[in-house]
């Protein structure tokens, strides 16, 4: 990350303040819901019935990944992701709710009513949001980087996170998206599966996707690089997982592809990354440089080296607000999202083709990149 905002998060500071904010959140809601429901009438054993669901949920989303690792639901963990996203949007909420209450003196059944009426929006908020993650939506670019007359067509994704949330539908509908699109060359950005999780171990699983994958149509081929979440380059499992899907995997390689030359960085959190000087041997300085590295963070180098083209993705722009503000804030407003030039180095960072950790997008979308090269 690339401000000192970033460095703090990189600390896992973040992990922290997300654990803080969710046990805040459950604790927030018991008091008000349960005060809510006491001022209607409700008894009080019902009342506490109320908070202590709150208190409960809450823990058992804070011990997320031991639950998981004990039960191996996917069912039961799409579900404890949707409820700690909501109970991220209900804190936020009804703690607006409570200041707009003492500041306007809303008090009594109007002010237990509201709490119900904000528990509900949370709901749909979340609703809302969990739809709109199963869409993928095209974002265009036309880049100039001197192909004499010729033209290229790059389908570029990152940040697919196969896994517990990201399945066989969500690569059927990619696959088809790109399709779509006739690329000439089709590029992974890292992160095209969760390490953390347990899909290397379903070969059957492992076996359609890799079907899924091999129906993509490019006439120069499939390339990806590795993202911090993807497991090591010599993890067989993986290794062959790519290659039964026709991805090539660019790891610290450049290769000559006719009018430009591709090169793939492995990510910046792998202790055996190179340095773009060393990747620069293999390439034809003649041509221009298209670098695949998944941080944007390698950008500046990427810079200083004097490449054309920079494709990053991790960023997410976000996933979901109010995180994206935060994003924003780690990685500084010309590493977050979108399309920047440096000089003569354009850089385009993706928001990512799936999601992580909770399965939502609000405020931000999942995306095919179209990208126009001449």
């Amino acid at each position: 990350m690339n401000t000192p905002f970033g460095k703090i998060l990189e600390k896992n500071i973040f992990k922290k303040v997300f654990s803080v904010v969710i046990l805040l959140s459950s604790v927030v809601g018991a008091v008000m819901n349960s005060y809510a429901v006491w001022t209607l009438g409700v008894s009080t054993g019902g009342s506490c019935i109320i908070g202590i669901i709150y208190i409960v949920m809450g823990i058992s989303a804070l011990m997320q990944n031991q639950i998981m690792e004990k039960w191996r639901n996917k069912k039961l963990e799409m579900l404890m992701g949707i409820y700690s996203c909501f109970f991220i949007y209900d804190f936020m909420i009804l703690l607006l709710w409570w200041i707009f209450s003492a500041l306007f003196m809303v008090s009594g059944k109007a002010q237990a009513m509201g709490v119900f009426v904000l528990d509900i929006l949370a709901v749909i908020i979340v609703a809302l949001g969990y739809l709109h993650a199963k869409k993928i939506k095209y974002t265009v670019y036309s880049i100039p980087l001197g192909l004499r007359g010729n033209t290229c067509r790059i389908a570029m994704m990152s940040d697919i996170h196969l896994g517990v949330f990201v399945g066989e539908k969500h690569i059927q509908n990619i696959v088809d998206k790109v399709n779509r699109l006739e690329p000439d060359l089709v590029v992974i950005c890292g992160d095209i599966i969760d390490v953390n999780n347990h899909i290397l171990e379903d070969d059957e699983v492992l076996g359609r996707i890799s079907s899924l994958f091999c129906k993509i149509k490019a006439k120069k081929g499939v390339f990806a690089v590795l993202g911090n979440h993807d497991p090591k380059a010599d993890n067989k499992k993986f290794a062959d997982f790519l290659r039964a899907s026709n991805i090539q995997l660019l790891h610290n390689q450049a290769i000559q592809l006719e009018d430009f030359c591709l090169a793939g960085r492995t990510d910046a959190s792998n202790n055996c990354r190179s340095s773009m000087e060393s990747l620069a041997k293999e390439l034809n300085s003649r041509l221009p440089v298209i670098v695949l590295d998944h941080n944007p963070s390698g950008i500046p180098e990427a810079v200083e080296f004097g490449a054309d083209l920079v494709l990053s993705g991790h960023t997410h722009k976000g996933q979901f607000f109010p995180v994206t503000y935060f994003t924003k804030l780690a990685n500084g407003k010309h590493y977050f999202y979108g399309h920047e030039q440096f000089g003569k180095t354009h850089a385009i960072i993706s928001s990512g083709a799936g999601f992580f950790q909770l399965p939502v997008r609000i405020g931000t979308s999942n995306e095919i990149v179209d990208i126009h090269i001449s």
